[in-house]
Order: C-alpha cells, then structure tokens, then sequence
C-alpha cells in the first residue's frame, strides 16, 4: 500500500485533461451528414472531410477544412448559427488533434460571421490553449483584440496590441502569417479610433505581410477604398507611390470605386493638372464620401501644393534648384503670401529640405524627398544619366586636348 502513492504520481492518466476527454468522446460524423444533407452541392467535399478524419490523415483534413469552410453557402452572413454548430460538433472535438495555430485560424473562420461580443465569448474558452504554443499565442491574441474591438471595447484592444506589437516586434523569426494579423487588426483599431495615418501605415505593413490570394476577392475593392481615403485624409501622409504600386489597388477597376484611382494618381504624381481634372470628373462620387468633400480645402488641396513643390524641386537638376518665389506661386498654384507657409510646411514634413532667400526671392533647395520611380521619372533619370554622360565626354576631350602642352611643359 505504500507504493501506490509513487504509482498515482507517475499514472500517465493523472494529467489528462477531463474536458479534452470528454470532447473526444464526441462523434463528429453525425455533423458532416448534417452538412452534406444542408448542401447537396457540396458532398463531394464532405466526403473528402470524412475519409481524411476517418484515415486520421489530420494535417490533410485541416486544409480540406479551409477549402470547405470558404464554400459560398459557408461565407454568407446567413450562415453564422450552422457554422457555430459545425464548430461545436466537428471542429472542437478535434482541437488537441489540429496544428494550434491553423485551429486559432479556424476559430477565425467560425467567428468572423458572429455577433462580436458572442464571438469573443466562444474565443475565451481555448486562450489558454493557445498560450502553450507562442505562434498560435500570438495568433489567439490579435484574434481576441480583433474581437474587443468589435465588441467597443477599444481602451482594452490598445492594452493588448501595444503590449503585443512589442512582443512580437523583440521576438525572433515570426512567421508572416502573424504578422498579417497583426497589422490588419491594428488597423481595425486605428480606424474605430478614427486616426487615419495610424490605419494607413498599419494598413501599407499589412499588405506586405499578405499575400493578394488570401484577402477575399470581394472585399478587396472596399478595402483598396478605405486605404486610399486614409491617405488622401491624413494630413501629413504622403507616401502615395508606395500606394499606386500595391497589387490590391487593380481591384478598384471595375467597381463602384473606380474613379478614387484617378485622384490617388495625381497625388502621387503631384500633378495640378490631374488634381483638378479628377475633381471635375468626380464630383458627385467625391460629395458622396464624407471624409473627402469635408477635408476637400483643408486638407487635399494643401497637400496636393506640397506635393507639386516636391514634384516641381525634383525635375530640376540637383545643380540648379533654386526656384523663384513666383515659380512657385504658378506652379503650387497658392497665394504670394502663402508660399512660404506651403515651403515651411513641407521642409517641416521632411520634403524637402534648403533655405529661403528673402533678398533674392528665392528658395534654394539642397535635397528633395525620394520619389518612387515609375516610367516617367525613369525617362526623366535617363535624360539627366545622358547629359552627363555628354558632359563626361566634352571634359574627357579637353583633357586629351591639353595633354601634349602639359607634357611639353
């Protein structure tokens, strides 16, 4: 009888854990007939879900999993309670069988149609699950966060982000999937919160973590939307190269919002021109958004002088960018007395950087904010690499000229 306590510390039934127990005991086949019987269209992937749970093949049935789960019938708000019960029976009963952090995903997946604060309620309950594993840890607490601010709980949100974004910015070689998460639910709070160079740049980190593919094909013209009304609204946002090159921004071809494309090209080029013909062209679509037509003067116009002050310094040969006062009054198209508010200003935004001649009525500009280089500033690169080039050969000539008298000398 002595002995039988050292054999109760080393049973290896002492730490099974009684609810995971009781969740095996669950047989899962009865949902996947009730599935096939709800749609009829889709049996063949039932099936498929079957044969690999019965082979025990359960990396295989994670990825049918995904597949099934981004049918049509699945997708539709409509079908949040039948997917609450797909979840309950079929997909719970399999958690300790699942990766950890494809299972955070799926929770995802399930979730995404619910009502927040019951969403956020069916979440808690794996948390500490998901803890025992640091991706699918990192992967449960933006999934949580997401939900809280779903829910209105935003101050919480912030908490958990900042204390996560510091996390997983010292942590070591974090998978691109969590850092898609990450950005994207940052972004959701930015935009709760109404701070739109926040939701920018959050939203610009999550595209680079994300694959085109993996964003849904009918939520991309509405998010390629929301970005480009963030930056046109920020007001000292004006990385819009960066913006015109991203993937996501072909989506808005064809789609009602088509024509922001047209107003995003001449802020990137710094264009008045292109400026006043998007405004002309798309009036009504602009009083139609809110945050435009409210920021129309006091925020897009001012930016788009910015920018042609950039655009205007950045043509000029490094050598020779010394602007008059009235160059750039025509060009910025602003006032005399506002031209050196606007210069100020962008020197202020880290656009460019020089000094104003009050005597001379000039600005003298020593360095100007890179541009990202599409075709027509490669042209414009091409044309100044062959004047100097030119210049290089007429010094060279000259030398080989004088070359015999020094010798002589």
């Amino acid at each position: 009888h002595k002995l039988l306590p050292r054999l109760a510390a080393h049973c290896p039934f002492r730490s099974i854990d009684c609810s995971a127990m009781a969740a095996m005991d669950v047989d899962p086949i009865p949902a996947l007939e009730a599935q096939k019987k709800a749609h009829p269209d889709l049996a063949a992937k039932v099936d498929e879900l079957q044969q690999f749970f019965s082979q025990k093949l359960y990396h295989q049935l994670t990825q049918a999993l995904f597949v099934y789960l981004a049918s049509p019938p699945l997708v539709a708000p409509s079908a949040a309670a039948e997917l609450a019960d797909l979840f309950d029976n079929f997909i719970k009963p399999l958690e300790n069988k699942l990766d950890k952090v494809k299972f955070v995903q799926l929770l995802a997946i399930i979730t995404k149609s619910q009502p927040a604060d019951k969403a956020l309620e069916l979440i808690m309950a794996f948390e500490a699950s998901a803890a025992k594993l640091r991706e699918s840890n990192y992967m449960f607490q933006a999934l949580k966060a997401e939900k809280q601010i779903g829910a209105g709980q935003l101050d919480s949100a912030k908490e958990l982000l900042d204390t996560l974004s510091k996390e997983i910015a010292d942590a070591y070689e974090v998978d691109a999937l969590i850092q898609s998460q990450l950005h994207k639910t940052n972004a959701l709070l930015w935009k709760a919160l109404g701070r739109p160079q926040d939701f920018f740049k959050s939203s610009i980190l999550y595209l680079s973590y994300t694959p085109l593919t993996s964003i849904p094909v009918e939520e991309r013209p509405h998010l390629a939307f929301e970005i480009g009304v963030s930056a046109l609204i920020a007001p000292e946002e004006f990385e819009f190269g960066e913006l015109i090159q991203q993937e996501l921004l072909e989506s808005l071809q064809g789609s009602e919002h088509e024509w922001l494309k047209d107003l995003l090209q001449a802020f990137s080029e710094g264009q008045f021109s292109l400026y006043d013909a998007a405004c002309s062209s798309h009036k009504a679509k602009i009083d139609a958004t809110p945050e435009l037509k409210s920021n129309l003067d006091t925020v897009l116009r001012p930016k788009m002088a910015a920018l042609a002050l950039l655009e205007l310094a950045f043509r000029k040969p490094k050598k020779q960018r010394r602007l008059t006062f009235a160059e750039i009054v025509e060009h910025c198209r602003v006032g005399a007395k506002e031209m050196e508010f606007l210069v100020m200003k962008a020197m202020c935004g880290k656009l460019i950087r020089g000094q104003i001649d009050e005597v001379e009525q000039l600005v003298i500009i020593t360095w100007c904010k890179p541009r990202i280089l599409d075709m027509t500033r490669i042209d414009l690169m091409r044309e100044r690499m062959d004047a100097w080039a030119g210049q290089s050969d007429l010094l060279l000539k000259h030398l080989e000229e004088m070359t015999p008298e020094l010798l002589v000398a």
